[in-house]
């Protein structure tokens, strides 16, 4: 009989997405450093810098949040994501992809099991903290459907998490809130403002 997370794990273009071992959480921190060297080579190379994410933070959310992970046909870890719940709703803390992996759609893929697992946990939107001026962070979530959140939707957990990041070094002028609003099938929610419609 298959567990729990066998049943949840899912195959994509050769990889497995799953959620993570207890003994895989002490490889984690390595691909986040890996992935973060991007940052090198943008407006922010400090970020390159910045701390990891300890083991006794990893167990944390492995034990109150969500750790899922890209595995490889040999059993490597290839991407992972971070994720618990923030002001009542699904919160993607950290979403790193190993470099030997990019470009394959890594990042994109366990998104999507982060937004199917906010709906069968009824949260009805997934939000995460970004910078706003690195291509590959807010600019390519708004391509998947994010919107920046204007300040008067910051509650005060994500406020919290951002002067955390304050705390840290981040800039807070390049640092943005961002949410995607789901529908029930999992597809991003076209929402309605007061000017009229507006894409995520």
């Amino acid at each position: 009989m298959k567990t729990e997370a066998e049943t949840e794990a899912t195959r994509w273009r050769g990889y497995t997405l799953r959620r993570a071992h207890p003994e895989e959480l002490h490889v984690l921190p390595d691909i986040e450093e890996l992935a973060a060297r991007q940052f090198l080579h943008s407006v922010h190379p400090f970020a390159a810098q910045l701390p990891t994410q300890t083991l006794e933070q990893l167990q944390e959310y492995q034990r109150h949040g969500d750790v899922w992970v890209a595995a490889t046909t040999q059993g490597g870890l290839a991407a992972f994501v971070l994720c618990k719940e923030v002001d009542g709703a699904m919160f993607i803390a950290e979403l790193d992809v190993h470099p030997a992996h990019a470009r394959q759609g890594l990042g994109r893929a366990l998104f999507e099991v982060v937004k199917r697992q906010a709906l069968e946990r009824g949260s009805p939107v997934v939000r995460l903290t970004t910078f706003r001026d690195v291509p590959w962070n807010a600019p390519n979530y708004e391509r998947w459907g994010f919107r920046i959140m204007r300040d008067d939707e910051v509650g005060p957990g994500l406020r919290a998490i951002r002067e955390q990041e304050t705390r840290a070094g981040l800039p807070a002028a390049s640092r943005v809130c961002m949410v995607l609003p789901l529908n029930t099938d999992g597809t991003a929610a076209r929402e309605e403002s007061k000017d009229g419609p507006r894409d995520p």
